[in-house]
This record gives C-alpha cells, structure tokens and sequence, in this order.
C-alpha cells in the first residue's frame, strides 16, 4: 500500500474499527515525516510550509508549520514559537493536547483539526463543519469525532507497524 493509498483508505474514505462506513471523513490530510517535515502523502493542496505571517508584537515574520508542530509536541501542546500553530496557511488554536496517546486537538472558525503523533510521522487530519460527510449512507456534518477517530486510528496502525 501507499502511502497515498493510507490517505485515501484510512482518513478519507474508511470503514472505522466500529465497521461505520464513513466517506470523507476529513477535509484535507498529511502524513509527514516526524524528524524532517517531509511529506509522505498529502490530499491535493494540502502543505505543511513555510509562510509569512503577521504576529502581532513583532511584525511579519517568516513561519515553518513543521517546525511548530514539533515544538508544541516537545512542549506537551505549549507552542512557544511565534505564530503557533498553522495549517496549510491556516492558524489554529489548541483545544487539548493528549501527553498519553501524542495526539493535538485543534480548533478554527467553522472546523479544527487533530494531529498525531506514530513512531515516525505526523498524521494529520482537518475537518469543516460545513463540509458533509457520510457514515452508513447517512450525511452529516464533518466533525471533529470522526476525524478524531480516523487521524488516532491510522497514527495506531503506522506505530503497529514501527512507523
């Protein structure tokens, strides 16, 4: 399997350890490398870059998502780089932080995003209410419970799996 293949089966398309059929159970997804930010696979549009962003205090400033998602798992959730923690240019704002299980619930207006963390990578998931997702041939709202499940589900099987 690709890794491609674990976007598309395992977060956006997949039968959950429940045998809940979900279709697009997140919006955009990533697996990217733990120690270098390389990206393993990643939804269409989806990076995990460098930006220049305003920071209020300081300006603009020149901003590496990796490298503040690493911090804020250093520092168990604390991002104590400047600009926080940002998506695809998108800022997000912790909601908790699992030191147990290494995974990152994170909030923006109208959706969030969760990130864990395997042996090796980052598995990250984002999710918009005002998106629809199906479970069991029934549509609802993407939510955070389900990417929650998907993004903590397939970190499971990469550390199953040493990676």
């Amino acid at each position: 399997m690709s890794w491609n293949d674990y976007i598309t089966s395992k977060l956006l398309n997949v039968t959950d350890s429940n045998g809940h059929v979900i279709v697009n159970a997140v919006e955009q997804a990533a697996i990217i490398g733990n120690q270098d930010g390389a990206i393993w696979a990643a939804t269409q549009g989806f990076v995990i870059g460098t930006d220049k962003v305003e920071v209020e205090g300081k300006g603009q400033i020149e901003l590496n998502e990796f490298y503040n998602i690493a911090d804020a798992f250093a520092h168990n959730g604390d991002c104590t780089r400047d600009g926080g923690i940002r998506l695809n240019n998108v800022k997000y704002f912790m909601i908790n932080f699992d030191n147990e299980k290494k995974v990152m619930y994170l909030k923006r207006q109208g959706g969030g995003a969760v990130i864990a963390l395997s042996n090796m990578s980052y598995v990250i998931g984002t999710f918009n209410t005002e998106k629809m997702m199906t479970k069991d041939n029934v549509q609802e709202n993407q939510n955070n419970g389900y990417c929650a499940k998907v993004v903590e589900e397939l970190a499971q099987l990469l550390i199953s799996m040493n990676y």
